[in-house]
């Protein structure tokens, strides 16, 4: 088995465009990662709200791949100085620059601030048992999302004594099963 991970694609390959052309403006582009002080890990919409030096919030995609697997976009905001792009959200991997697709069309409503972000996928492989891994993936994420409560910049999952809860654990074995069968290839 060869080392999986999660990070920022390395390039703009001929994959990544194409994913990228279903997104938002339809075009990545790398942005460099500049954390403001007193930003929160994985909460880029408070970020940009907060930051208070001028520069203009700009809404989108981040584009993540799962090396071998398949791409994954959530979505992300970043600040427009001046005409370029700034990623001010502490990375949770140490990484110093993000793919990034403008979303014109979409802006993150901080009255209703529970945000769509479930993750769009792309499949780098046609493997039967990675389509499986991806669709539970999905599925898990869309629960997750579901059982979440948002509140002002933080969130908590919340999962109901009960049918839900024993939906959550199957889910949750289903996915971590996948997960190990596709990790082997």
């Amino acid at each position: 088995m060869s080392e999986r991970t999660i990070t920022t694609p390395a390039d703009l390959s001929e994959g990544v465009q194409a994913f990228a052309a279903t997104l938002g403006d339809g075009t990545a582009e790398f942005v460099p990662v500049e954390p403001a002080e007193g930003a929160i890990e994985d909460q880029p919409f408070y970020n940009v709200i907060m930051a208070g030096d001028g520069a203009k919030p700009v809404f989108g995609w981040l584009i993540w791949e799962l090396t071998g697997f398949w791409l994954e976009a959530q979505r992300h905001a970043v600040l427009d100085r001046d005409g370029t792009l700034v990623d001010i959200t502490p990375p949770i991997d140490d990484e110093t620059r993000i793919l990034f697709v403008r979303d014109s069309d979409w802006a993150f409503d901080y009255l209703a601030p529970k945000p769509l972000r479930k993750p769009a996928r792309h499949l780098l492989t046609d493997d039967r048992d990675v389509r499986t891994w991806a669709k539970l993936a999905d599925d898990f994420d869309m629960f997750k999302f579901r059982h979440t409560i948002f509140k002002g910049d933080k969130s908590e999952f919340v999962i109901p004594e009960g049918k839900d809860h024993r939906r959550m654990e199957r889910l949750q074995r289903d996915y971590n099963a996948a997960a190990r069968v596709a990790l082997k290839k």
